[in-house]
């Protein structure tokens, strides 16, 4: 059978007391029926199925019965990749989990080793939410203000219909529940949002962002170190250069002459060689220091080369892992009848769990839980060198800036050494020192010049940045908005297929609800967490549940039928029995899940659980366990 992703499947549950299991049954593709009396215990795994997924339960919701256990572990496939996920039992909000990715027999043979925690909430590191929305492939949706990520456990108040929930509602109930939150979930869901408008919002966030900062950095700048008149700009610095130049030629020039006149007139007189000695300490040091900051731009540029082939290795490692779990799927459908070397036929007294050729012991789950535990790392390391190569980009801006500032003051050295090598001395003295004093001014200038070369170059850096930045925000503003107009088409698309779905579950039901006969028209709001069947919202509270009822499994069955949902192909459903519903109406309800199930394109997993099956449907390729009673629990607990 096909399968569209987002995809969920529960294959096993296993539930402890005391360190020993007290249930432990095997789920199906498509419809499973839990069924047992009243007050069996069928609740109590639903909830835990719910809760082991990543569902919160509070601790006024934890049933008796659920309080004396200690840990749930599900063997579930996400997308077709096999996990365990493993809770422990606290009636406590916001529980961790524990992630083993591979089958279930290899999590619990391997104890604590090849498990990985994970809080429920993201924070130094990352939730399990933020684990199974990426092997699920579906996008991490911020929204609101305080921008706010969808969690697992948001999308399971869709995905189970537990007895507590409110018949008139759409939603299973939380705590601090608004419409933001509902109309982004029923949005993701019906395929709405895609990873590319999402990156492009968040991006377009980070770069306003970085646009601001720069911004705020240009006009400090400005204020700071721009003159009256004068931009700072590479045309006007060099202006001042050449003028400045200028004037010391003709001040050397004419300091040139009178050192002339001076030697002839009086030559014993002489200038100290301080001033000789400073400034040659003074280029010694300028070219030390100048040699260093190019070591370390030398350095900081490899680094930055060598991670950007880092990274790109990471991209290349992480699509053909994808790749190769595809290729690992094939192999095990590989077999030889004739050998590739001699063509000679080739016995087949092959045994399960190796190569049909060689007969080497194969083993597919490790493989395959190495491809999804090396796929999970590898986008941990991505993330990191990201982080860490943008840091690098700044500190290699810093040291060209450094590096500019700094040969512009040995280049204004050297030049001075030059001139203090002349030892100029005579009863001209007093010109001399004036003209030295001007010439010496001219130097200060140069030197001032040279250290707002470091500004100017920063300002024509950050002015490029600014363009970058401000052409990249229109190019995410484009992209953004052609995304929007795609999520708004989707949402008509999927809410008309969810209607269709709907209005064939009302007529299909017994005529018990007179509108629910003649109905045309199906209406859903998912902020205002409401339903509607020709307008009208109020029925009886049997034909309430059926309703709600009809619409979730409409929804399933829709995403089921077509690929652009972004729902995961998985239903709870502990309602079907709900609020008085009569034998006859239910066991009908029943056997269109069966029929709509049978006849899904797509692989999806739908669990229910009812105290009266319909008849043809009892048999152990639909139920799961045995029929449960007061006698014969669904908790074995001592």
């Amino acid at each position: 059978m096909t399968m569209f992703k987002p995809n969920l499947a529960i294959e096993e549950i296993r539930i402890y007391s005391k360190g020993r299991p007290v249930f432990a049954e095997k789920f199906h593709a498509g419809l499973n029926i839990i069924r047992g009396q009243n007050s069996s215990g069928k609740s109590t795994i639903m909830d835990f199925i719910f809760f082991g997924l990543g569902g919160d339960l509070l601790e006024t919701q934890w049933r008796e019965s659920a309080l004396h256990c200690d840990a749930v572990i599900l063997a579930a496939r996400l997308n077709g990749h096999s996990v365990t996920l493993g809770r422990d039992v606290e009636p406590r909000a916001s529980r961790p989990m524990r992630i083993f990715f591979g089958p279930i027999e290899e999590a619990l043979s391997s104890a604590a080793e090849g498990w990985e925690r994970y809080p429920f909430s993201r924070g130094s590191a990352e939730s399990f939410s933020q684990v199974m929305f990426r092997h699920l492939g579906l996008p991490e949706v911020q929204y609101g203000e305080s921008n706010t990520k969808i969690t697992m456990n948001q999308i399971l108040r869709l995905l189970y219909s537990d007895q507590l929930s409110a018949v008139d509602k759409i939603f299973r109930p939380q705590r601090f529940d608004d419409a933001i939150t509902r109309q982004t979930v029923g949005d993701l869901l019906c395929g709405a949002y895609s990873n590319s408008y999402y990156n492009a919002r968040i991006r377009r966030k980070d770069a306003e962002a970085e646009l601001k900062e720069v911004i705020t950095r240009i006009g400090f700048l400005i204020k700071t170190h721009g003159r009256e008149g004068h931009p700072l700009t590479m045309a006007w610095l060099d202006a001042e250069r050449e003028r400045l130049e200028d004037d010391l030629t003709r001040l050397n020039q004419r300091i040139g002459e009178l050192e002339e006149q001076i030697f002839k007139t009086q030559f014993d007189d002489r200038l100290t060689l301080n001033d000789q000695n400073e400034t040659y300490e003074r280029v010694v040091t300028l070219q030390s220091e100048l040699g260093r900051l190019k070591e370390d731009l030398n350095e900081a540029e490899l680094e930055r080369l060598d991670s950007i082939d880092f990274i790109a290795s990471l991209e290349k490692k992480l699509k053909e892992l994808e790749q190769s779990h595809d290729v690992i799927a094939q192999m095990d459908a590989i077999a030889f009848e004739f050998c590739p070397s001699c063509f000679a036929p080739i016995e087949h007294d092959h045994v399960d769990g190796s190569c049909s050729l060689c007969k080497s012991a194969y083993d597919h789950s490790r493989t395959e839980q190495r491809v999804l535990k090396l796929i999970n790392e590898y986008s941990r390391q991505r993330e990191n060198s990201l982080i860490i190569q943008k840091s690098r980009d700044s500190i290699i801006v810093k040291l060209k800036a450094e590096i500019d500032a700094t040969t512009e003051f040995w280049r204004q050295a050297s030049r001075h050494y030059k001139v203090a090598l002349r030892t100029p001395t005579t009863e001209l003295r007093l010109e001399l020192r004036q003209l030295n004093r001007e010439a010496g001014y001219a130097y200060r200038q140069l030197e001032e010049l040279a250290s707002k070369k470091a500004i100017v170059t920063e300002l024509a850096e950050l002015s490029q940045t600014r363009e970058v930045l401000e052409r990249e925000i229109d190019q995410l503003r484009v992209i953004i908005e052609s995304e929007e107009r795609r999520n708004h088409l989707q949402k008509a698309k999927s809410a008309e297929r969810i209607e269709n779905e709907v209005l064939d579950f009302l007529k299909r039901d017994l005529e018990r609800q007179s509108t629910f006969v003649s109905a045309n028209r199906i209406s859903f709001a998912f902020d205002g967490d409401r339903l509607a069947v020709n307008d009208e919202s109020f029925f009886s509270a049997s034909s309430m549940v059926y309703l709600r009822n009809s619409f979730l499994a409409g929804f399933m069955y829709a995403a089921a039928n077509e690929a652009t949902f972004l729902h995961p192909r998985f239903l709870l459903m502990d309602t079907v029995e709900d609020k008085g519903m009569e034998p006859d109406r239910s066991k009908n309800f029943q056997r269109l899940l069966y029929d709509k199930s049978k006849k899904a394109i797509s692989e999806h997993q739908i669990i229910i659980a009812t105290s009266m099956i319909a008849e043809e449907l009892d048999n152990p390729s639909i139920t799961v366990g045995a029929f449960y009673t007061h006698e014969n629990r669904t908790l074995k607990l001592q």
